[in-house]
């Protein structure tokens, strides 16, 4: 395999919680009397920065983001301690840990629960760097991407970026570097395929193709 360094990108990439986040739409939009979505709609509609996807649904000169992020993030973490790895995630950080590939996460999540939560699915120790938000407001991540990047002297022609967003795309552009999309998590393969790079299915299949280029 050509890649030295793998970003990975954590929810709905590596964690799988989509459900838990509909879930958690849904009670927002079930509080205001509004239609409730539904996974394949969240799908299409989801972007990043999440301030773009609730601009969408809630009219945020009435209801502030501020309020919106609290009232979303009450009804996630409650539902969250159900939410575990990917198929193939455990998997494949294993397989490329023990090929000497150095791994690291890149993250709109907040820092303290990233941490957290990689802690409890039991793969923290395959990172050696975890890089997640200060704040709890889902912002993008690309700046915080191009620190590691320069921090960690890694060549871009061999790093991997690996994410379930369109933004991931646009933090791999940032870095110069290759990257990868899993149509399991946030956004459908139809909008990953409109980024031109390799869509899959699962983690899995991705790391089955990497281990033979």
């Amino acid at each position: 395999m050509r890649y030295t360094h793998i970003v990975w990108d954590f929810n709905g990439t590596l964690m799988d919680d989509v459900d838990v986040a509909v879930e958690a739409v849904n009670d927002m939009l079930r509080k205001r009397g509004m239609k409730l979505t539904d996974k394949a709609e969240y799908l299409t509609m989801i972007t990043s920065p999440i301030i773009d996807y609730y601009r969408k649904i809630f009219d945020l000169t009435v209801v502030p983001f501020e309020v919106i992020t609290e009232e979303f993030l009450q009804s996630y973490d409650a539902r969250i301690p159900r939410a575990g790895l990917n198929p193939g995630a455990r998997e494949a950080l294993d397989t490329f840990d023990k090929m000497g590939v150095t791994q690291c996460v890149v993250s709109s999540f907040e820092q303290q629960r990233l941490e957290a939560l990689l802690t409890r699915m039991g793969v923290r120790q395959y990172f050696s760097a975890v890089s997640g938000a200060d704040n709890r407001r889902a912002e993008g991540k690309v700046d915080r991407g191009v620190r590691w990047l320069r921090e960690s002297g890694a060549d871009p022609k061999r790093v991997l970026v690996v994410g379930d967003l369109l933004h991931d795309l646009e933090l791999a552009q940032a870095l110069g570097a290759d990257c990868r999309l899993i149509a399991r998590g946030h956004q459908g393969r139809r909008e990953l395929e409109t980024g031109g790079v390799p869509v899959y299915d699962t983690i899995t299949e991705m790391t089955e193709e990497l281990l033979h280029e």
